[in-house]
């Protein structure tokens, strides 16, 4: 993986902007709707599996860490539940693309498996933390479901232009 230490400079404000922007994608998804689900934008976290292939690991964990904080204190006023996952998130990304030679279809499939990690680990703790009370059938159909899908939409439209802006494909 060829790392770039330019991109480092511009990650913290990349990631600032697409936390703002998960937010105010998954807001509009539920207020265009009338059904009671919750769409769950995760910008950050595509932006964090495509930085893998161009920042260490250990400033990414700390960039994952100061972000998974902010988006804690500004969505949820309950701090730990990003905090813990996204960097976790980001070291399974790393261990993965070691084993794993990125090309389209595992980039989107791994995009999937980490929504997916990142939305029942955030159901997990939410109920942990007492902050929820719904099952695990209405968190399938309610939140999981709808946030794959705009999600699915992001990564099948975006894969392409973001492995050349990255350049996943170049040869070690």
């Amino acid at each position: 993986m060829e790392k770039n230490s330019y991109y480092s400079y511009y990650l913290p404000v990349l990631l600032f902007v697409a936390m703002l922007v998960d937010g105010h994608v998954s807001s509009a998804m539920m207020g265009m709707l009338s059904i009671p689900m919750t769409f769950t934008s995760h910008l950050v976290l595509l932006i964090l599996m495509f930085s893998t292939f161009k920042v260490n690991q250990t400033y990414l964990m700390i960039c994952a860490t100061a972000i998974g904080l902010l988006y804690d204190s500004y969505f949820y006023n309950v701090l730990g539940i990003n905090l813990i996952l996204l960097p976790i998130l980001v070291f399974f990304m790393y261990r993965l693309f070691e084993y794993v030679e990125p090309n389209t279809l595992t980039l989107i499939l791994s995009f999937i498996v980490f929504v997916t990690l990142m939305s029942i680990g955030r159901a997990v703790l939410l109920s942990i933390f007492k902050l929820t009370n719904a099952n695990f059938l209405d968190f399938f159909t309610r939140n999981l479901a709808p946030s794959l899908l705009i999600n699915v939409l992001y990564i099948c439209l975006l894969v392409i232009p973001l492995s050349k802006v990255y350049g996943v494909y170049k040869k070690k």
